[in-house]
């Protein structure tokens, strides 16, 4: 019962200050218009990365950049679909703590709820 309420705080909390849970989880609340694009930077570094785990469902753009334009950090960007009003979400994985010869150590994952209005 005590994760059900701290994760109910986190989803309150996270517009604040983003919140860390047992379970790595942050949940991100966003809400944009649909003609706007939203961006959110992850990591950098070499050994660090981020994947999206649960694609959005009412999207132009969801995708994780990484290239000079992000300078080199991971970015996940969404847009809506054209025309699209209402609700949205998409999951995002980061991974840090590798040195290179082994796997990352650390798995957190971002849960982005989109509430998207013209």
């Amino acid at each position: 019962m005590f994760s059900a309420i701290l994760r109910i705080a986190c989803v309150l909390a996270v517009v604040v200050q983003g919140c860390k849970d047992p379970d790595s989880v942050e949940t991100v609340i966003v809400y944009l218009k649909n003609t706007e694009t939203f961006q959110y930077r992850t990591v950098g570094g070499d050994e660090e990365g981020a994947t999206i785990s649960v694609q959005a469902v009412h999207f132009s753009i969801s995708e994780i950049r990484r290239d000079a334009s992000t300078d080199w950090y991971a970015v996940y960007v969404y847009q809506p679909a054209a025309d699209f009003v209402g609700e949205d979400h998409a999951e995002v994985e980061v991974m840090t703590g590798s040195d290179g010869a082994s796997a990352p150590t650390n798995t957190k994952r971002l849960v982005f709820r989109f509430s998207v209005h013209d």
